[in-house]
């Protein structure tokens, strides 16, 4: 069968790491002199690869598929080797990048100022450092920048149209919702597809493939189940790769009948275990959306004012003030992630063994952050959120210093990300208080 060409193009920065090392200060000091920088650190790098492509799909299609196959792991990992392959089955779709975009070092124009500022507080600090005074900040991984030219992503569909449907249902949630690369809960590593050249299975056409980052001003037209018309339009193929996958399994497992319990991965299935919004705000470009949720993003962060504060706002975290250095044990910011480093070395992190010992585990953000145009042409800041389990019950959540168990759980996410969706969908809805001297 042909090869089917996708033309995309890169919409938020891309940071996919490769084998060069990160900007080290020193260097990001030269470089802010405008002094000349070692080979390495000048030496461009693959930013994207198949590898982390299929990843990222792999993912969405689990997101997709929850719905149909709930607690049934066994069955959700058949349905997946049956759209991406596994050791055993070889993928009926194929992918190539004939041209895949390079990343580089740089300075690039959204760093600076006061908007650099708070895209580098989404960015992290592994990502970016901060130039000092109001310089914005200094970008220390290389990254392919938005808005370049397009690159080419190809793909060759088997005789399984309904493994290639899913495909690109997978695809067309990683443009709508994900990306690639680091930080991408927060808004980076943003693709689009600008056109398409070759045929497509059904129910796909060029216009839903282009449409993912494009959502209705109206709103996001989500159905009972959570999901946008282009992916309910493939529920059909889904429930048949179900029943193909169920025929995989030497014992397979009753039929589906909904979930008993929060969902243990992430799941579209709707408003109890995904919620989404639109700010109500509108952006001139992309870089505006993710300076704005930065902002925003602190001050529903850090809710107590600190009026000894060195920087601005002069605002701290009660998780801060009233556990890291109280007696408290409730540690609601944990639920936008772990683990969450302090200064002075204090740490809150997840544990796999009860008591605080066993090696320390991650638990990313289930609250997502995505810059995405509207139908009317502007930009809005798209937040989700997937409310299923946020830990499993023989994972504890530890400060490090001193040591001391800690309580965070799935009910600080739901709240958490009802009021920020809720509150930036609002006409007036802000997080930004004035200081309190």
């Amino acid at each position: 069968m042909a090869w089917t060409t996708l033309n995309m193009q890169v919409t938020t920065p891309l940071f996919n790491g490769g084998h060069q090392p990160p900007m080290s200060m020193a260097e990001a000091a030269r470089q802010e002199a405008g002094g000349q920088l070692p080979a390495h650190a000048t030496e461009p790098e693959t930013g994207i690869r198949i590898s982390s492509l299929r990843g990222a799909m792999r993912y969405w299609l689990r997101a997709i598929a929850g719905a149909e196959v709930g607690e049934q792991i066994g069955l959700l990992a058949a349905v997946e080797s049956r759209v991406f392959g596994s050791t055993m089955r070889a993928s009926p779709v194929a992918l190539r990048l004939p041209n895949p975009p390079e990343a580089r070092l740089g300075r690039p124009a959204w760093s600076g100022g006061d908007k650099g500022r708070w895209i580098g507080y989404l960015a992290g600090q592994g990502l970016s450092k901060p130039a000092g005074g109001n310089r914005g900040i200094l970008v220390t991984r290389r990254f392919i920048d938005p808005g370049g030219p397009p690159f080419r992503l190809q793909l060759r569909f088997g005789a399984d149209t309904d493994a290639a449907a899913l495909a690109l249902a997978a695809l067309w949630c990683l443009c709508r919702y994900g990306g690639l690369g680091a930080r991408t809960r927060r808004g980076f590593g943003g693709l689009r597809i600008t056109a398409v050249e070759g045929e497509l299975p059904a129910p796909w056409t060029p216009e839903m493939l282009c449409s993912a980052t494009v959502v209705p001003s109206a709103g996001l037209q989500l159905d009972e189940h959570g999901r946008p018309p282009e992916l309910a339009t493939c529920a059909e193929s889904l429930e048949r790769l179900v029943a193909l996958a169920r025929q995989d399994l030497t014992t397979p497992p009753a039929a589906f009948d909904g979930w008993h319990g929060l969902p243990t991965y992430p799941v579209f299935g709707g408003p109890e275990v995904f919620i989404a919004g639109l700010s109500s705000r509108t952006f001139a470009d992309w870089s505006a959306v993710l300076a704005y949720a930065g902002e925003q993003f602190r001050s529903f962060r850090a809710t107590e004012s600190a009026p000894g504060a060195k920087y601005t706002p002069k605002i701290k975290t009660r998780e801060w003030l009233h556990t890291v250095n109280g007696t408290d044990h409730e540690f609601a910011l944990g639920a936008l992630g772990l683990p969450v480093v302090f200064k002075d070395g204090k740490t809150v992190y997840p544990v796999g063994a009860a008591g605080g010992g066993g090696s320390p585990l991650r638990r990313a953000s289930p609250l997502w952050l995505r810059p995405v145009r509207d139908s009317d042409d502007k930009w809005r800041l798209l937040s989700f959120a997937f409310l299923g389990r946020f830990l499993p019950p023989e994972v504890d959540v530890v400060l490090s210093q001193p040591m001391r168990p800690l309580v965070v759980g799935s009910a600080d996410v739901k709240r958490l990300s009802t009021d920020w969706i809720t509150t930036l969908s609002s006409s007036d809805g802000s997080f930004i208080r004035s200081e309190t001297p």
